[in-house]
């Protein structure tokens, strides 16, 4: 017989009341390693960027969005793409608007990239999206695709 081969396994959790959650999970994965050799645990700050699961709901959200809501466009109602939609929403979350004078005239608004965002940041748009969601009786479906497994968030 050979050696089970086990993939680390990263948790993580945003926010405070998450942490003992994270730790059952971590304890549990770390108890069932220690039966075959000795276990690593690391525990760290999350000043990472976004996660791979916050950035498919963000873009499940903004297709849903996109699909449903029609939204004034030089006075005119209309369906916005998502990528226009991040915009709006991370402007909201932010509760910033950055303009610019245009080249040959006009105004440009400035976007907020989310591949900057920190966990916190993207999870403040996500939060932002609900509740404009609730407001518009938004349906949401779930992203497409599976974060991988090696990354597990507490429930």
């Amino acid at each position: 017989m050979g050696d089970v081969i086990h993939k680390p396994r990263h948790f993580w959790a945003a926010g405070n009341a998450r942490i003992r959650d994270v730790f059952k999970l971590a304890y549990l994965f770390a108890f069932e390693l220690s039966v075959d050799s000795a276990v690593e645990i690391i525990v760290r700050p999350v000043k990472s960027r976004r996660t791979l699961e916050q950035n498919a709901k963000l873009w499940a959200m903004l297709g849903d969005i996109s699909r449903q809501v029609e939204w004034p466009v030089n006075g005119v109602m209309q369906r916005l793409d998502a990528e226009d939609w991040k915009s709006l929403m991370t402007a909201a979350a932010r509760q910033e608007v950055r303009m610019a004078a245009g080249i040959d005239g006009g105004v440009v608004m400035l976007g907020v990239s989310t591949k900057r965002m920190t966990v916190r940041e993207l999870g403040d748009v996500i939060e932002c999206m609900y509740a404009f969601g609730v407001n518009k009786n938004i349906t949401w479906s779930e992203p497409k695709g599976q974060m991988p497994e090696q990354w597990e968030q507490a429930a």
